[in-house]
């Protein structure tokens, strides 16, 4: 695998990703690992307004306490 060397990032940037990988439990080399291989693998994705739809759809009783007591039992 290659080493990936970035300078110049901002303190203020760099502290948020300390956070939100603390967050996660996660240390900075790990989270950033995952974000470029997140970023590398959606380059293709389109996300459609179908997608959106479907995903409303099969989300929709979420908010129903029936519903998600009965997930739970």
């Amino acid at each position: 695998m290659t080493d990936v060397l970035i300078r110049n990032v901002d303190d203020h940037d760099l502290a948020r990703i300390d956070e939100r990988a603390a967050r996660l439990g996660l240390s900075r080399g790990e989270y950033l690992r995952r974000r470029i291989t997140q970023a590398a693998g959606h380059e293709d994705a389109h996300l459609t307004v179908k997608d959106l739809q479907r995903a409303a759809d099969l989300t929709e009783d979420l908010l129903d306490d029936d519903v998600m007591r009965e997930a739970w039992s």
